[in-house]
């Protein structure tokens, strides 16, 4: 059996709208409830933040999550830049316009978008995990491996670092450090039946099967209804049978 690892890294694409807290990702169904919950948090606090915006922002804003809707992100990025000029230093102004350079395919200005995003708020994490999914659209895997690194050095404990660098580390065809990030991934929190999936897939690879239906059944034991695990398992035991 081959094994893709496409829904690894799709998740880590998000674009987080500015007017209602709503993510989505190029896989949204390989979600987890894990992953799931730490976007929802996510969202509730730019949320907050918004609130917190001055009026004529507020109106701006608006105006943005227009143009979003009628995919314009042309003009959305127009906007953000008058966003921009009224809170020059919000980094999340600046990761929402990487967000619109990277719809329009201006990588490099998404790239140097992030890096302000982080210059302003080194503690948000989800900025790394943009600019290392923009880097890893490029091929940039090696960079986007620093980024997590640096990711890691602030949150040693959150599953989803761990998880991305193992799926950074398989692009690179490092199975076996990736599958040392995967087994710490699994030590550190949220639990995730989507890490569980993951390392499962990476142990299809190395013809490990009795260890990927372990994973898969611990996967739906941390989810019963997570239908990546359930579908791969299937399809385990039905070549095997």
């Amino acid at each position: 059996m081959k094994i893709v690892f496409s829904n690894i890294i799709s998740v880590f694409f998000l674009f987080i709208s500015f007017q209602k807290s709503i993510c989505q990702s190029q896989k949204s169904n390989d979600l987890d409830d894990a992953y799931k919950q730490e976007l929802l948090v996510e969202n509730n606090a730019l949320k907050s933040r918004i609130e917190n915006f001055p009026s004529e922002a507020k109106v701006i804003n608006a105006k943005i999550a227009q143009s979003i809707k009628q995919k314009n992100y042309a003009n959305a990025l127009a906007l953000t830049k008058e966003l921009e000029i009224i809170l020059p230093k919000n980094a999340d102004i600046k990761n929402f316009k990487s967000k619109m350079y990277y719809k329009l395919n201006n990588m490099e200005l998404a790239i140097e978008s992030y890096d302000d995003a982080i210059r302003l708020n080194p503690r948000n994490k989800w900025f790394y995990i943009n600019k290392a999914g923009v880097l890893s659209e490029e091929d940039r895997f090696e960079e986007a491996v620093e980024i997590v690194d640096q990711l890691i050095a602030i949150e040693n404990n959150w599953s989803i670092a761990y998880n991305l660098k193992a799926s950074l580390l398989l692009y690179l065809k490092k199975n076996k450090e990736a599958l040392l990030m995967f087994n710490k991934a699994v030590d550190c929190k949220p639990e995730s039946a989507q890490i569980y999936t993951n390392r499962g897939d990476l142990y299809v690879e190395m013809n490990d099967i009795k260890k990927a239906i372990l994973d898969y059944k611990k996967a739906l034991r941390i989810q019963s209804d997570y239908h990546p695990a359930k579908e791969k398992l299937n399809r385990i035991s039905n070549e095997l049978n």
